[in-house]
């Protein structure tokens, strides 16, 4: 069984750490703040279909919020990948494929909205834990860390393994 512990949260954000003579030469010690999660979920953006020039055919370009809905349908004890989710995005968007780079950089933003719920005691409000890369591997370099999520799912039934140094889930043919 896995050992829960909770996810690293960010507290409130130090000062730059510059040298004397550098904060000297830029006017004055300037104190550098991090946006937050929340602010990155954008509720103001709209997605849009595109021709995709690169492959031909149309091109989503998703939202935050289009991701956390998509994330947010997955029902408990099951896993989606990635491309899957895309696929179901382009669907019902009835474009061709949905933006990689978009979708993988708002699920990041997706996970780093969840550390900030648990941070303040928040039930998280998407299972971010449910998605997962294409070979099933549980993203290592997200905000909310992958033993943290292993935890999550085993708790809700999902079979997990290691694969090369990652965890993964087994069945990830789930939809």
């Amino acid at each position: 069984m896995v050992a829960a512990r909770t996810p690293n949260v960010t507290r409130t954000p130090s000062p730059s750490r510059r040298t004397p003579a550098a904060a000297k030469r830029a006017g004055g010690v300037r104190r550098t703040t991090r946006t937050s999660w929340e602010t990155k979920l954008r509720p103001d953006m709209e997605a849009r279909v595109v021709d995709d020039r690169g492959r031909g055919g149309r091109l989503l370009l998703p939202t935050p919020l289009l991701v956390a809905e998509a994330v947010a349908s997955i029902p408990a004890g099951k896993v989606l990948t990635i491309s899957q989710l895309r696929e179901q995005l382009a669907r019902r968007f009835r474009a061709d494929s949905t933006c990689p780079l978009m979708t993988g950089m708002f699920a990041t933003i997706l996970a780093g909205v969840v550390v900030e719920d648990l941070g303040q005691h928040r039930k998280p409000r998407w299972p971010i834990w449910r998605l997962v890369r294409d070979d099933g591997t549980l993203h290592p370099k997200w905000p909310l860390g992958p033993l943290y999520r292993a935890t999550l799912l085993r708790q809700e039934g999902v079979r997990l393994t290691h694969r090369n140094g990652h965890w993964a889930a087994m069945d990830t043919d789930q939809s």
